[in-house]
C-alpha cells in the first residue's frame, strides 16, 4: 500500500487520556490522527519492550481496519523499583489497581528507600504502520524524580507524580503546554513526525 499523506490515522488505544494527548500532539497538520472508536479491541500486551508492545497494538488494529494506524506504548521507570515498572506499568500493582493505587504504591516503594532512589523516567515509543509496509518506531525520555504526594489536576496515570526538575513542578501541575514541550510522548510524537516526513515527503 502506497501512504497516502491525506489519509485518516486510527489511534489503537482505549485509553481516553492517551487518546486526547496523542492528538493533541499530532495537530492538525496531515495526515489526520482519529480516534478507534468501534474499530478498537483490547489487544494482549505481551512484549518486552515497549517497542514490541506498540507494534504489535499498531499492527493488530491496522491489519483489523486494512489502513493506517499509530499505536503507543508507554511506562514509568523508578529507581526504587529496580527502573520497573516499565511495560507493567498500567498493570502495577495490579492489572485492577486504580491510578491512585498505583501512584501511591511509587510513592510507597521510594519512601521505603529513602531520598537517593526517587530517580525516575517516563518513556514513550510510537508505532506507526501501513498496510503492507514495515512499521516506523519512535521513541521519547524525559528525566525526573517521584513527588511525595501527588500534586496537580492536569494529565493523567502518573502526571501528579512525575516532577520535571527544570519546572519544579509535577507534570500534573505544569499544564498541557508545558508538559507537551518536554514530555516523552510529545518527543515520540515529534520524532515519529520527522520519520513519516522522511519516509513519505
Amino acid at each position: 500500500m502506497v501512504f497516502d499523506r491525506d489519509a485518516v490515522v486510527t489511534v489503537a488505544t482505549g485509553n481516553a487520556g492517551k487518546l486526547r494527548e496523542l492528538l493533541r500532539l499530532w495537530g492538525s497538520d496531515p495526515p489526520l490522527l482519529i480516534g478507534p472508536g468501534a474499530s478498537y479491541v483490547e489487544v494482549a500486551e505481551t512484549g518486552a519492550t515497549y517497542e514490541e508492545n506498540a507494534v504489535l497494538k499498531a499492527v493488530a488494529l491496522s491489519d483489523r481496519i486494512g489502513a493506517p494506524a499509530l499505536a503507543d506504548d508507554s511506562g514509568i521507570e523508578v529507581e526504587a523499583l529496580g527502573w520497573g515498572p516499565g511495560v507493567l506499568s498500567a498493570r502495577t500493582p495490579s492489572p485492577d489497581s486504580s491510578w491512585q493505587e498505583r501512584n501511591a504504591h511509587i510513592i510507597a516503594a521510594c519512601d521505603a528507600f529513602g531520598d537517593l532512589a526517587r530517580r525516575a523516567r517516563f518513556v514513550c515509543v510510537c508505532a506507526f504502520v501501513v498496510p503492507g509496509s514495515p512499521p516506523l518506531v519512535a521513541r521519547g525520555e524525559v528525566e525526573g524524580s517521584i513527588a511525595f504526594a501527588p500534586a496537580g489536576d492536569s494529565g493523567f496515570g502518573y502526571d501528579p507524580i512525575f516532577i520535571y526538575p527544570p519546572f519544579s513542578l509535577t507534570f500534573a501541575q505544569a499544564g498541557e503546554e508545558k508538559k507537551d514541550s518536554v514530555s516523552h510522548r510529545g518527543r515520540a510524537v515529534r520524532a515519529m513526525r520527522e520519520l513519516l516526513r522522511n519516509r513519505y515527503s
